[in-house]
């Protein structure tokens, strides 16, 4: 009998991989900075109220989600597909202030998308990344956040190991 495995460590890794290549990109963390944080079971809320001081974000952010499990395709039960959903979140009372960076969320959003659309992630063999879905308006996990929210899908081929 022959059983998929599934291993945390793969999504996770694809997660770092999606946040190493907004933060190294110049146009999102050049100055003014944006901060880009991974989605991580925890406080993320305490963590951006932290880390806003620090880096001087101005109020601009951006989440990179766990990537969560699509449904499976049964007539492919091989792939294993995912979503990844990517928040830029704009504090706008402190973004739109004098010294914030003036860049709004949707800014951001289109940013991300540029650097994201159609990128292939260099670890476990993930398809190129398709746009899913764009949403816009008041962020409902952090209050008094405008937000973006870009959701990415993307897929690779389960390992297989014999299971005796």
């Amino acid at each position: 009998m022959s059983e998929a495995l599934h291993n945390h460590d793969m999504t996770r890794a694809l997660q770092e991989e999606i946040r190493n290549r907004l933060q190294e990109d110049d146009m999102l963390f050049a100055p003014p900075r944006t901060l880009v944080l991974s989605e991580d079971i925890g406080d993320l809320e305490s963590q951006i109220t932290q880390a806003i001081g620090p880096l001087n974000t101005g109020g601009g952010i951006v989440v990179v989600g766990c990537p969560e499990m699509s449904t499976p395709d049964p007539k492919r039960p091989f792939l294993f597909s995912v979503t990844i959903k990517i928040q830029c979140l704009e504090n706008s009372i402190v973004n739109r202030s004098m010294t914030g960076n003036k860049v709004h969320a949707e800014r951001l959003a289109e940013i991300v998308h540029i650097l994201l659309r159609n990128y292939e992630a260099e670890e476990n063999g993930w398809s190129a990344f398709l746009l899913r879905e764009w949403l816009t308006g008041p962020s409902e996990k952090f209050n008094g956040y405008v937000a973006d929210i870009i959701t990415f899908s993307t897929e690779t081929v389960y390992d297989t190991v014999e299971v005796v």
